[in-house]
């Protein structure tokens, strides 16, 4: 394969990246580099397994306190920090009520947090984080003489002030050290991101390449088209219709490898126990990740369309009244698995998600207020496939489409003669998903795709006419493949078989000096891509695209 490697004139083999940027093995002087867009934030699985998302502080001067307001103390900064550092402040209060607020004007589920300890005569004393609007929240914590982290978090449906208060019995001349405030989406406290005049993001934002490691300890470039999770709360299930549930944030460790998981418990009883959001008409693919409790049995459905799945073997049950028109079982570790179902309803209804016993085949089981299953992220989207998970936090939110192209590269494409090597694992049903080399005007082009018939093919067009296509029938799922071309001489390897040729077609006049590795916005998991000036042997290709 060594000397197949030194015959490319271009190889991206996904490992490194930065903002806007996906770097080529080869060549190493930049000019085989890959701009990259996505103008939106998104997720991925990283290295040790977890989902991995956008992060940030929403709160401006997270430790700047004397701009926040209003400020009913004293504060002087300067004391030791929970770091071994001099950064945190101390805080003194001037009467029997202080307090300290900022609007960073946010709406959603967020969680405020800080870290705080008691000087003196406020040890033992409540430390109170408080969102006040509309329908002011407070929750109470027990100040002691070490630092703590201290963090609760609120359902805010319009912008309000968050803050501090140290409530009676407090006394003008009780003593706080504080340090590290922060605001950020979801039910607990990410890592701590320090800002100052505007809220700070971190993780996979805007224009970050995805190097995703689901099922593999090598990355793909995660490429997908643009979608909206139309769930509003994907995490918080406090936030969905309840029918004889109870629902218990942070109860276990979620596919993110922290604590907030959900608890789905079916309240006393024998009842139908589900949550629900209301759709319309229209197709969609559902999906939620699950582990099973002391109920070993989830249920999705909409209408009269549903799935049992049984959580101990990680496998689909049966249907409920109609059964969906696919479903999906992806394995996420640690118990977790993300189930979904695609299917069509003709009018306005709800999704359901509710525990199962693994018995019966209603929406009911044996509640007692206790037992249940554990949930966390639940996606729907107006598709007929699951993409990578998109978090809302009281709103719908879309994932824009990942770009990656190259252009002003014709000296590494082969022009009347080459071969491009692709190894990419193809969605559900995408259609089209295209990978593409052509002219800046697409009159000479080509590509790699899975078309919407599942036919995994290649071809090329000369001066908009085109002279070879050559496919074999595949569904969805992981394949290498090389398409070589010159004069009169096209093959097409897939897996380590040639599928088929075309020795008829002319190369005359062919140009390209563009490469778009997503052209039609379909989307799928790039593992390796590769471009040779030249027309690899048949022997050549078999070796390179083995599995």
């Amino acid at each position: 394969m060594s000397s197949i490697y030194n015959k490319s004139s271009l190889v991206l083999i996904p490992s490194g990246t930065k903002t806007s940027k996906v770097y080529s093995q080869k060549p190493t002087n930049g000019d085989g580099d890959f701009t990259f867009t996505r103008a939106s934030a998104a997720t991925r699985v990283n290295a040790s397994g977890n989902i991995e998302k956008e992060t940030g502080n929403l709160m401006p001067y997270s430790n700047n306190f004397s701009q926040w307001s209003p400020k009913a103390g004293v504060f002087t900064q300067g004391v030791a920090d929970p770091n071994g550092g001099s950064t945190a402040w101390s805080w003194t209060a001037q009467n029997t009520d202080p307090y300290l607020y900022l609007n960073p004007s946010v709406t959603g589920v967020v969680t405020l947090s800080i870290w705080a300890k008691g000087v003196g005569s406020s040890i033992g004393k409540n430390f109170v984080l408080v969102s006040s609007g509309s329908s002011p929240t407070a929750y109470s914590h027990t100040l002691t003489s070490e630092w703590v982290r201290y963090e609760s978090y609120f359902n805010c449906t319009s912008p309000v002030q968050f803050g501090f208060e140290i409530p009676n019995p407090a006394v003008a001349g009780d003593v706080v050290h504080i340090y590290g405030a922060q605001l950020n989406y979801g039910t607990i406290a990410t890592d701590y991101i320090e800002t100052t005049t505007a809220a700070v993001y971190g993780g996979i934002t805007d224009n970050t390449p995805r190097l995703d490691y689901t099922d593999s300890s090598c990355p793909a470039l995660l490429l997908e088209p643009q979608r909206t999770n139309l769930i509003l709360h994907s995490e918080y299930f406090g936030g969905w219709g309840q029918i004889n549930t109870i629902n218990t944030a942070n109860a276990l460790i979620s596919p993110e490898g922290v604590q907030n998981a959900n608890k789905l418990i079916a309240a006393s009883g024998v009842n139908n126990n589900v949550i629900n959001q209301q759709i319309s008409a229209g197709t969609y693919t559902a999906s939620v990740f699950a582990k099973k409790g002391e109920f070993e049995g989830l249920f999705i459905g909409s209408g009269p369309t549903g799935a049992f799945f049984n959580l101990n073997t990680y496998a689909y049950r049966t249907h409920y009244q109609s059964a969906p028109t696919s479903y999906k079982i992806e394995d996420y570790g640690n118990g977790w698995h993300r189930y979904s179902i695609t299917f069509t309803i003709s009018g306005n209804d709800s999704l359901y998600i509710g525990p199962n016993d693994n018995v019966s085949n209603t929406l009911g089981v044996t509640g007692n207020n206790s037992n249940g299953i554990y949930i966390y992220g639940a996606t729907l989207e107006v598709a007929t496939y699951p993409t990578s998970y998109i978090p809302t936090y009281g709103s719908s939110v879309s994932r824009v489409v990942d770009a990656c192209s190259k252009t002003g590269v014709s000296s590494l494409i082969g022009q009347t003669e080459g071969t491009m090597f692709m190894d990419a694992d193809f969605k559900n049903n995408a259609g089209d998903q295209t990978i593409l080399i052509s002219s800046s005007g697409f009159n000479d082009y080509v590509f790699i795709q899975m078309n919407s018939s599942n036919v995994l093919e290649a071809g090329i067009v000369v001066n908009t006419v085109e002279v070879a296509r050559i496919g074999v029938g595949k569904t969805s799922g992981i394949y290498k493949c090389a398409f070589s071309y010159a004069n009169n001489d096209f093959v097409f390897y897939v897996n380590g078989v040639k599928v088929g040729t075309d020795s008829s077609g002319s190369m005359s006049g062919f140009t390209a000096d563009f490469i778009n590795l997503n052209h039609n916005n379909k989307g799928y998991s790039l593992n390796n891509y590769s471009l040779f000036k030249t027309r690899l042997s048949n022997e050549e290709l078999a070796a390179l695209t083995t599995i």
